[in-house]
């Protein structure tokens, strides 16, 4: 066996050996590269395309799962941002539709499934108004000095929201504290749209989100001066 090891016979074999092996580890690992693979992603944001421009979305799924094959070259340093799932809303109208999901691969990589294949989206007409502006006062101004009066600029604001919304809109308000308040103030209130029930109404857009609110206040009088004054004009009668 000693002889076996020191001689040339055995040499051979075992560079026979390790040119196996490496030819079996070039092999496999080339293999492993050329081999297509496949790789979910999860929570591929979905967008929409051609919806009407007079027309909104309100309910539709945010995203979907994508299932991608390709060489695993092509998945190195693959982000999500390159990723892409859509719903094409062509001629569609209001109301509610199950809509295909479609979608564009990625630098030499195709698009196995989506997950899910379909999704419900409603569609809203999108209203827009002009609404007065009503102010809502509460507080007491400093002592001894009275509200005479007030100027809104603007006197409207413009709502816009899908029309389930929209519809709800019965008032739009801002609020004035006049605690503290003397000579002339300016304020500038944010709007808030309420319903019937003066409930808030949320997630509209309001144009412009404030106004300027200019509040008159002067002094009172006296009590001591009306009482004077009331006792002259008892005597001017008599």
């Amino acid at each position: 066996m000693e002889k076996f090891l020191r001689s040339n016979n055995f040499a051979r074999v075992l560079a026979i050996f390790m040119a196996l092996v490496l030819w079996l580890f070039v092999t496999g690992d080339k293999i492993t590269r050329t081999t297509p693979a496949r790789q979910v992603w999860q929570d591929v944001p979905l967008r929409v395309e051609n919806l009407d421009p007079d027309y909104v979305v309100t309910d539709m799924p945010s995203s979907v799962d994508l299932t991608l094959e390709g060489l695993p070259e092509n998945f190195e340093d693959l982000t999500i941002q390159e990723l892409d799932a859509f719903v094409d809303l062509s001629g569609k109208e209001p109301g509610s539709h199950l809509v295909r999901v479609q979608g564009r691969s990625p630098r030499g990589l195709s698009v196995v499934s989506y997950e899910p294949e379909q999704v419900r989206v409603v569609i809203e007409e999108y209203l827009s108004d002009n609404f007065p502006v009503e102010i809502d006062i509460f507080g007491d101004p400093a002592e001894g000095w009275r509200m005479v009066g007030y100027t809104v600029e603007p006197e409207e604001v413009m709502i816009g929201a899908p029309e389930s919304q929209f519809e709800q809109v019965a008032r739009v308000m801002a609020i004035i504290d006049l605690s503290g308040m003397k000579y002339v103030e300016r304020v500038e209130p944010e709007i808030n749209a309420y319903d019937e029930e003066e409930t808030p109404v949320t997630n509209l857009l309001i144009d412009p989100e404030t106004v300027t609110v200019r509040v008159e206040l002067e002094r009172e009088e006296p009590e001591e001066e009306e009482e004077e004054d009331e006792e002259e004009e008892g005597e001017e009668e008599q």
